[in-house]
C-alpha cells in the first residue's frame, strides 16, 4: 500500500473555520470537496479504547447520519475517531494532524485511504510534518469548528475529547454523549451530571432533534441485498451488528435471518 497520496491546497478557508482565534492559513486536501458545503457536519470524536457498545453505537450513529443526509466529521484517530469514518463513508470528512504525505496514523491506513478516496481529508500542513502532541490539539480545534454538532460517545476524565467537549461548549455547539453504565466513561457521565451535554437514548429521536430522517429499510433497496448477501457467510451476529446496526435487527424481527448459536443464518 502507498505511503501517502497527493494533495493540493484549498482555495478558500471554509467560512466556519474563519471566527477561530488562530484560524489556518492554509489548508490542504485530496478527496471530494463538495462535502464542506453539505449541512449538517456532526462531530464524532472519544477514546481510543471505546468498549463494545461504544463501538456498536458509534456505529450506528455515523451510518444513520450519513444515509439521513448529513457528514461525519472526526480526527481519523484510533477508535471512536475511525469507526465513526468508517460507517460513514462515503459522507465523511477527516481532518489530519500530519501533512498528508504521512498517514497518520499507520495502524488505519486502510480505511485512511477509503476516506481519501471516497471522502475528504483536510491539513493544515503541506508536507514533511509528523504529529507532535500538540497537533492533536490543533486538529481537534478545527474538527469542532467545522462542525454543527458534537457527539462525544465515550471519553475518560482529563482526556482530549474532554478538551474538544470544552471547545464545543466554548462556541456553543450542541453536545451530546452516549448513556452509559455507572463506572464506565467518566468523562461523558460528568458531562451530563452537569447538564452541559445532552444524552442520545433513541438514534430516531436524535436525528429528528437535528433535523434528518432516518432512513427506512428498503426490501426492495440494494442495501437490503447488500445484508442478506453478508449474512449468507454466517457471520456471528456481533460482527453483523458492529457492520450493519439496527437493519440487523429489523431483518430479524421480519423473519428475514435468525440467530444460531450466536450467528447469523439467512431464511
Amino acid at each position: 500500500m502507498q505511503s501517502h497520496f497527493s494533495s493540493c491546497e484549498l482555495d478558500r478557508i471554509p467560512k466556519e473555520l474563519l471566527g477561530l482565534k488562530s484560524p489556518p492559513k492554509r489548508l490542504f486536501f485530496t478527496g471530494d470537496t463538495s462535502l464542506l458545503d453539505i449541512s449538517p457536519k456532526v462531530a464524532i470524536i472519544g477514546t481510543r479504547k471505546p468498549n463494545q457498545y461504544t463501538q456498536i453505537q458509534t456505529t450506528n450513529l455515523a451510518k444513520s447520519i450519513s444515509q439521513a443526509g448529513g457528514v461525519v466529521v472526526s480526527g481519523g484517530a484510533l477508535g471512536v475517531d475511525i469507526i465513526a469514518h468508517s460507517a460513514a463513508l462515503p459522507r465523511t470528512i477527516m481532518i489530519s494532524p500530519s501533512s498528508l504525505d504521512t498517514i497518520y496514523p499507520a495502524s488505519n491506513s486502510k480505511t485512511i485511504f477509503q476516506i481519501a478516496t471516497n471522502g475528504l481529508i483536510l491539513s493544515e500542513y503541506e508536507n514533511n510534518k509528523t504529529p507532535q502532541k500538540y497537533d492533536f490539539l490543533h486538529r481537534n480545534r478545527l474538527v469542532i469548528a467545522l462542525s454543527d454538532i458534537v457527539i462525544i460517545p465515550q471519553a475518560d476524565k482529563a482526556s482530549g475529547s474532554l478538551y474538544s467537549a470544552n471547545l464545543a461548549l466554548e462556541s456553543k455547539k450542541p453536545l451530546f454523549v452516549l448513556s452509559h453504565r455507572i463506572g464506565e466513561s467518566l468523562g461523558t457521565q460528568d458531562l451530563l451530571l452537569e447538564e452541559k451535554a445532552e444524552a442520545i437514548f433513541s438514534i430516531e429521536a436524535f436525528l429528528q432533534k437535528i433535523g434528518l430522517q432516518e432512513l427506512t429499510l428498503d426490501s426492495s433497496s440494494g442495501d437490503y441485498a447488500e445484508i442478506l448477501d453478508f449474512c449468507k457467510g454466517s457471520p456471528s451476529f456481533e460482527e453483523a451488528y458492529l457492520r450493519y446496526g439496527e437493519e440487523i435487527l429489523a431483518l430479524e424481527l421480519e423473519g428475514k435471518i435468525t440467530r444460531t448459536n450466536g450467528r447469523v443464518v439467512v431464511q
